[in-house]
This record gives C-alpha cells, structure tokens and sequence, in this order.
C-alpha cells in the first residue's frame, strides 16, 4: 500500500500525535508504519523499543504481524493490551517496591471470585470506576490487603499500575531506559486510567501516539469515554491528523454512514446503491428464512464467492441465538469464552493452545512468540516444548484431561511468575463447552459470520446484514411509572455509534433488516416499527426498501 499525502505527513511526524481517523481510512496500515519507521531508525539501541497498545488481543497480534514483516527486528517492544502491559511490565516487576515483598507469586483474580461477604470492598471499582485522585486511602488499603494476601484484582490491574508508575523511582527509570514511544490504538474506547497512564508515560519523556474515532465510541458500559480522545485536541503539545477518506467501504456506504453522524456532510458522486432496508412480515425466524433464501443470489449479485465474506451483525446475544436457531445454510456463531475476556496471561496463553491443537497451520513458534524470544531459548528448552507441542498435536481423539494437563505444563514452563487464578478452571469451562470450544477452530469456507455489533469492530465484509434497527432497540428506550408517552433514551450516542459500527463493517452493501414483530427482553412479542436512526438526516434517499413476505 502507498500511503497518501496525509498519511505520510502521519507517519513521518516525530512529536506527540493525535490521529483521528474514519473507518477504513488506513489506520493500522498507518501505525505499523509509523512503528516500523522508529524500529529502523539508529536512536533506538538494541535494549530498547516501542510501547503498541491495541484494545483486543486480536487486534494487537494483527499490528504486531504487519510491523514485524520483511523479518524487522522487534527490539524490546511490548504489543498487547493496555491490561497485559500494566500487568507484566510494571505491577509483577515493581509492586514489591512500593507495597513489599510478598512470599508467593501473586495470583490474577476477578472480583466475581471474592467470597460474598467480602465483595462490597471491592464493588466500586467496578460501578464507580473513580479518578485515580477520587480514590480514598480506605480504597487503596483493601487492595493493599488484597495483595498481602497473594492477590491482584483484575478489575484494579490499571489503578495500581498507575499509582506504582506515580510513586516508583525504579519503575519511572526502567520506562524511560526501556521505551521510547507509547501507541494507543482505538483510543475513543481509554477509560480514566488508560488515559492517565498514557499521559504519565509522555511526563516521563516518551513520545505519544494517540489514534481513535469518537464516532466509534460503543463501550460507555464499561466506563470507557471518547473525552479522552477528544481532550488531545486541545492539547497544544500534540499535532492533530486526520484520516477522512473511507477505503473499505463503497461510496454509497460512505454516503450513508456520514450522513448518519452529519446532516451537513459532503456526498460522494455515485448513482450506485449500496445501503437497502428489508422489511420482513413475521419475527425473527422469517429475517432467517429472508438470509437464506436470497444468500445465494445476493452474492452472485455482489461477486461474492465465500460465505465467509458476509456478516449477521445483531445487537445483543437474544436475537443472535434466535438467528443461530432459525439459520441452516453454513454459519459460524462467533461467541466470547471466558478465556477470552479473562485479563491473566495464562489465560491468553490458554487461547492460543487451543488455536495451535485447533488449526493445522498455527505453529508453535506463534504460540511461544507472544511470551519469549524463541532464538533466546537454549536447546534443552526449545526440545521441552517441541515434547509438549507434538504431545497436544497428536492427541486426535481430543482427550481433553490430557488437554488440560499438557496446556497447563506449557504454562508452568513459560510463565511460573504467573498465578493460576481462574485460568484453568475456565480452560475446563470451554473445553467441555461445544460451541466455545468450536470457537476456536479456524473459520472454513463458506461459513456465515452471525455476531454482535460489538463483537464485529474492527472487522470487514462484503455483505452486512444489520438487523435490530427497530423501535425501542437501537436506540433503546426505557420508561418510568408506566409512562410510555415519555420514554427516554437510555444512551442515544453509544447506539448512534453502534449503528455506524455495524454500517462501516460492510464494503459493498448493506442490508439493513427488520421484522414486523420483535421479541422483548421478556420474552414477548409485540409489534415493531421502524427506528428513529432510519428517519434521520434525510437518509431514506440514500438507501433502497423492499418489503419481504
């Protein structure tokens, strides 16, 4: 790829950045570049290196691959999430430093595993989620104790990387010796911690690189605020870009999705279309039968030759399973396990073993590249784990104790600092589920990709049916004292934002789809109507509608 005028102007530019960029606008392409320029520049000594954070595991391995191409020497970088990097780089290296030394190597924890009784001491990081200056000496106690007693909390990896990297000396010095520059990707979706880190780490010399789309913004749930992002603006000590030009998507998309966010917005010249509404008379099952009638004519009609191109994305897990329910053709229902969302490394680790006995074409080499330089390995170590790899990759009959002992073994080997915590309970929790475990199979031909709109950032696809655009779900309302004359919205930009998401996933057409009748959270069905985000901003003309009986 060339990068264009604007991109270069990004990528050459060696002060604290702040890029803003649109779907599709080239973003990774973007920071690996900028990444793989510092790499190769003379400044950056051997034992030092870069800080890339992405806000998936996905999304970090995919950075790391297209920096790291043409065999680019990685240095002492760190590419991962903003919760592994707190953990591995600055809590389990320093927290001995500023709480004391502890007689055992502290374990990973979810607040869900705290016994009951203890539990309220801990909510708030959770449902409060405080500025790091709101948090009391009472708070800060209860984590102290928390780690005397051989624990961290998940929940709190962040909040005590940040008062270590405010009070160490030692670990202040170590980040400036070690890194050079800190990357943020997706940074519409930072919390309060991850942007106070961010900042901290350019007070201590490191250049910053901030990259997001407020528009883009879908996990307010979670505590995460495109303000963050937004705030560099008015930085005068960061140069502002951006990336407006959406290659992924057709000109009709394009047209469409801006003018979802703009009323104001520029349109492309195109008398093409590419953004359809379908009504469908019936409930969710009859959308199903709609997909699965059209599939095959849809594709010829678009040129596109694999189900795999072609994405459900649906707004929460009640309609996906109905969908899942209802479908025949090929699909694959793309879930989160546990092991996905669990932030202890040796549950990522877990993950990536399942891929490696799952796919034929994932080595071992890309399991252990995440953990150690594997040219640093002696040859005893590197003949262990060829044992413990071959072991799992010959075990066809899928023995899943001997699965969980092995995976374990590896574990033990690669990261004996590492606490257990629940890793290996919720190993066992996917292994003995079907469908999680089938979720790590590699995708095949052929298979349709039914997910949420969450779940399906940062993707692509030909095709993008988008359903749930009815009243009352996207965006969703809620009423009080039976008032259904004055409902209010729940959070009218986080589903504003969410609709543009799964709009922007599609680059050749989208088929907004809706039924006649829709199932409540209750489990009932009433009758449904159009949603608020299709009558906006004129954009009936931008799109086609049929109707499907």
């Amino acid at each position: 790829m060339e990068p264009t005028e604007v991109q270069k102007k990004i990528i050459e530019n060696d002060g604290n950045t702040l890029v803003l960029a649109s779907p599709g606008s080239g973003k990774t392409f973007v920071i690996s570049e900028m990444v793989r320029r510092i790499l190769k520049k003379d400044e950056i000594l051997p034992y030092q290196g870069v800080i890339a954070i992405s806000y998936t595991r996905k999304a970090s391995s995919n950075l790391k691959e297209r920096t790291l191409s043409e065999g680019l020497f990685i240095k002492n970088s760190f590419f991962g999430t903003i919760d592994n990097f707190c953990l591995t780089q600055i809590v389990l290296s320093f927290v001995n430093y500023v709480w004391g030394a502890i007689n055992q190597d502290p374990e990973i924890i979810g607040i869900n595993d705290i016994p009951k009784e203890d539990k309220g001491n801990y909510i708030w990081l959770k449902d409060n989620h405080p500025d790091y200056n709101l948090v009391t000496g009472e708070r800060w106690h209860t984590l102290m104790t928390l780690y005397s007693k051989g624990y961290f909390l998940v929940e709190s990896l962040e909040l005590i990387a940040l008062y270590i990297l405010k009070n160490c000396a030692a670990c202040q010095n170590y980040v400036k010796s070690r890194f050079k520059y800190i990357y943020i990707d997706e940074f519409q979706d930072a919390d309060t911690y991850t942007n106070d880190i961010f900042l901290q780490l350019i007070d201590l010399g490191l250049t910053g690189v901030a990259v997001g789309d407020e528009n883009q913004s879908i996990f307010g749930f979670a505590h995460k605020d495109s303000r963050y992002l937004t705030a560099l603006k008015d930085n005068i000590n960061f140069k502002t870009f951006e990336l407006k030009d959406n290659f992924r998507c057709s000109a009709p998309i394009v047209n469409y999705s801006n003018r979802l966010i703009d009323k104001e917005s520029q349109l492309l010249d195109t008398d093409e279309n590419g953004v359809f509404l379908v009504k469908v008379d019936g409930g969710e099952e009859r959308i199903a039968d709609f997909i699965e009638k059209y599939m095959g004519r849809l594709c010829k009609k678009w040129d596109v030759k694999d189900y795999s191109k072609v994405a459900i994305l649906v707004k929460n897990t009640r309609t996906q399973a109905m969908i899942n329910d209802s479908l025949t053709i090929p699909h694959r229902v793309i879930e989160t396990t546990p092991l996905d969302i669990d932030l202890n490394p040796r549950s990522r680790l877990f993950t990536l073993l399942l891929r490696f006995y799952l796919d034929k074409k994932y080595s071992m080499i890309n399991v252990l590249d995440e953990f150690v330089d594997y040219e640093e390995l002696t040859i005893y170590d590197r003949k262990t784990f060829l044992v413990c790899f071959n072991s799992i990759r010959e075990n066809s009959k899928c023995d899943k104790e001997f699965l969980v002992l092995s995976f374990n073994n590896i574990a033990n080997l690669l990261l004996p600092k590492i606490g257990v915590g629940a890793s290996l309970t919720l190993l066992k929790e996917v292994i003995d589920n079907d469908n999680l475990f089938s979720s790590y199979k590699p995708l095949e031909d052929n298979e349709v990709l039914l997910m949420t709109l969450h779940k399906s950032k940062g993707l692509e696809f030909d095709i993008v049916f988008h359903l749930n655009l009815n009243e009352w779900e996207l965006p969703s309302k809620t009423v009080k004292f039976n008032d259904f004359k004055h409902p209010k919205y729940i959070n009218w930009n986080q589903d504003l934002n969410l609709h543009y998401v799964g709009l922007t996933r599609a680059r050749k057409a989208c088929y907004i789809v809706r039924s006649s009748l829709r199932t409540n959270n209750n489990g009932e069905t009433k009758n449904a109507f159009d949603s608020e985000f299709l009558d906006m901003n004129h954009l009936s003309d931008l799109r086609k509608n049929y109707r499907y009986k």
